[in-house]
């Protein structure tokens, strides 16, 4: 049996604020590159983070696989996202001032979304969240 996904339209916004998390996450690689400059492995290791998290944050933003979007359901709420964005802008900050520009992208954008999260503005598609791992739970009904 073969599945057939449906291809989703993007609108206006989606390209917007997918351009928005790409510049981000661009910003996350490059600071990156700066914490290998140091040599020593207090600052490589946040770098080796940096990238890990920057690159499959670029690329969930083209390609969604589902066991991700079922399992890592926080990149798309705007809650999660927000919270996500302002750690990795503490992660970011540094000494430099491109460390400077990529945390206050990150803290800036990571507030927005958590403001947004109490509007009723939409932009992710909505999950079911369910695991397959598990069984269903029975209702004290």
């Amino acid at each position: 049996m073969e599945v057939v996904y449906k291809r989703r339209v993007l609108s206006a916004k989606d390209i917007v604020w997918r351009m928005i998390n790409f510049v981000v996450a661009a910003l996350w690689i490059a600071v990156a590159v700066f914490h290998f400059v140091d040599r020593t492995f207090q600052a490589v290791m946040p770098g080796v983070a940096l990238i890990f998290i920057g690159v499959f944050s670029i690329l969930f933003e083209f390609y969604r696989p589902a066991v991700v979007v079922e399992n890592c359901y926080f990149l798309w709420n705007f809650m999660g996202r927000g919270i996500f964005l302002l750690l990795m802008g503490c992660l970011a900050m540094g000494g430099r001032v491109i460390n400077y520009v990529s945390a206050g992208f990150s803290w800036v954008f990571g507030f927005l979304y958590v403001v947004l999260w109490f509007t009723s503005f939409n932009l992710f598609p909505m999950v079911n969240n369910t695991r397959h791992d598990m069984p269903p739970q029975m209702s004290n009904v």
